[in-house]
């Protein structure tokens, strides 16, 4: 869907990326009008902004000379964004304080507003800011990030934006209806274990964790507090916690440690069915004539017998998604609220095929849509 944002940009060294995050916008279809704030244009020129957006870019002079300019920006934009947000500037969204265009466009704004926060570590720790960070929370708006990684001055931490890739991301799925899962607690697993046979060898299985990192990913726009185990890398945007693992043990390991307060579960990750015997030396081509294994354990079964959270969702890799019996049995046997079928053509395609079924039936189904879609039709239909 068509979105206009309006795409604040505040005075921290990482507004060097504001031109990565505008082109990247326009890439998924956004209409850009931005704001520069007179410290960012200590980092930036808003001719650049303007090029690459093809659309004015305001500044403070621009406040006193249009009439009810921040007025008119708030009406006419769906999403506003900020990014990099400073510890001042958050502060000041947080306590309604306008003392610029940026600002009072913010406190005007009606719709949707995202706030990626980017500063040193000491900062971002600091508990007045995360009291700001909470109160902006509070108040509706979406805090994407800060992650790890390289901050000035060749320090490394926690503080560091999100790349302009995963902002354009999240603003793609904002263009949504609102699900409203704010304060529900989601574990949301993602991507395929992978298990031993020697110290170099091992099998996995294809999946690329694509949509549960979606899964994750909509479920925090929308307000749910996520915790998500996966054993890709995480863009960590705010979730309540990540995990990284690899074999399906680590896996069983961290839902044991992150399961209390859960509300809702969905196991997307493919977990190893079998486990291999494992040598602790590499093993000769001669010496392997075949390799011993064991059924792994069922880890959706052992969460809805151990923990009962409100709600579980689990998933069936099938080759014909309308054979509908495999579904109901799981249904059965895990004792779960829905199991999502999933065609096993969707592996490694751009559009994917579902079937998703609760007690008995299959209450909804949709074909060829994007992941981003299948993970929004998932979240509407389980919320």
């Amino acid at each position: 869907m068509h979105k206009k944002v309006l795409f604040c940009v505040s005075g921290s060294i990482a507004a060097i990326k504001a031109p990565f995050v505008v082109r990247e916008l326009v890439k998924v279809g956004c209409e850009v009008t931005c704001i520069i704030s007179e410290a960012a244009k200590r980092f930036i020129q808003p001719y650049s902004l303007m090029l690459l957006s093809n659309n004015r870019c305001y500044e403070e002079a621009d406040f006193w000379t249009e009439n009810n300019l921040h007025i008119q920006l708030a009406k006419n934009h769906d999403v506003l964004l900020i990014a990099p947000a400073t510890a001042n500037t958050i502060a000041k969204c947080a306590t309604g304080i306008a003392d610029n265009l940026l600002l009072n466009c913010f406190v005007a704004f009606e719709g949707k507003k995202v706030i990626v926060p980017a500063m040193h570590t000491e900062m971002i720790s600091n508990k007045v800011v995360q009291h700001n960070i909470n109160q902006c929370k509070e108040q509706g708006a979406i805090i994407l990030g800060p992650t790890y990684g390289e901050l000035l001055s060749e320090d490394r931490g926690f503080g560091r934006m999100i790349e302009p890739k995963e902002i354009a991301m999240y603003l793609k799925n904002i263009s949504y209806d609102d699900l409203n899962l704010r304060d529900q607690s989601f574990l949301i697993t993602a991507g395929g274990t992978t298990e031993k046979i020697d110290p170099v060898r091992r099998i996995t299985n294809s999946s690329s964790g694509q949509l549960g990192q979606s899964l994750a990913r909509i479920a925090h726009l929308n307000g749910a507090k996520v915790t998500i185990i996966s054993s890709q890398a995480i863009e960590d945007i705010g979730y309540e916690k990540t995990v990284q693992i690899a074999t399906s043990k680590q896996l069983k390991q961290s839902v044991d440690d992150v399961m209390n307060g859960i509300d809702t579960v969905i196991m997307a990750a493919a977990i190893s069915d079998y486990i291999p015997l494992y040598h602790d030396h590499k093993l000769r081509r001669d010496d392997v004539k075949s390799i011993p294994v064991e059924m792994n354990d069922d880890l959706l079964q052992y969460i809805t017998h151990t923990y009962k959270p409100k709600t579980t969702v689990g998933f069936c890799l099938q080759d014909d998604i309308n054979d509908s019996k495999t579904p109901k049995n799981k249904l059965e046997k895990k004792k779960c609220d829905y199991i999502i079928a999933n065609d096993s053509s969707n592996i490694a395609n751009a559009k994917r095929s579902y079937k998703i079924y609760a007690a008995t039936d299959c209450i909804d189904s949709f074909a060829n849509v994007t992941v981003n879609e299948a993970a929004y039709k998932i979240l509407k239909a389980i919320s």
